[in-house]
């Protein structure tokens, strides 16, 4: 690699959603939720074939792609999922607060409990704090936080 490259990394999650979730109903739905507790945006879709919705999750070129599916959309096992890391465990509390706030008034929202765990890695080891949380789409997200142990 050059000084000016990197590592490939992902910037984007496309999933085949059934097409009845991605009506209009389906995704004022997923834009009120998905703007509300993580706060991503709508995409410009204009370009692309099948009307997706592209949710913009950070910078502009990191999104999850939904794109509406008659008959070959994705199903999963419960608790497939991607992973975003957050940079505070209070970070984390507040999202979860927010998610909980909209599972008050839709009970489609549905949140694990808070799940804490040591990993070991070759810097040493890292305590790791999470809750995965789904919404309309096939995949659930789980929210890290992941804190390196001090020495002691």
């Amino acid at each position: 690699m050059s000084s000016t490259s990197f590592a490939p990394r992902i910037n984007h999650v496309a999933i085949s959603v059934d097409a009845d979730v991605l009506n209009d109903e389906g995704r004022a739905a997923l834009l009120d939720f998905y703007s509300e507790v993580f706060g991503w945006t709508e995409g410009d879709n204009s370009t692309e074939k099948g009307n997706p919705l592209i949710l913009v999750t950070g910078e502009w070129r990191q999104f999850v792609y939904l794109l509406p599916a008659k008959d070959d959309f994705m199903v999963t096992p419960d608790m497939d999922h991607f992973g975003m890391e957050v940079s505070s465990k209070d970070e984390l509390m507040e999202i979860l607060e927010r998610v909980k706030v909209y599972q008050g008034k839709d009970d489609r929202v549905h949140i694990t409990d808070v799940g804490t765990m040591v990993t070991h890695h070759n810097d040493g080891e890292h305590t790791l704090t999470n809750v995965y949380i789904e919404f309309l789409i096939p995949l659930w997200i789980e929210l890290q936080y992941i804190e390196r142990r001090s020495e002691d």
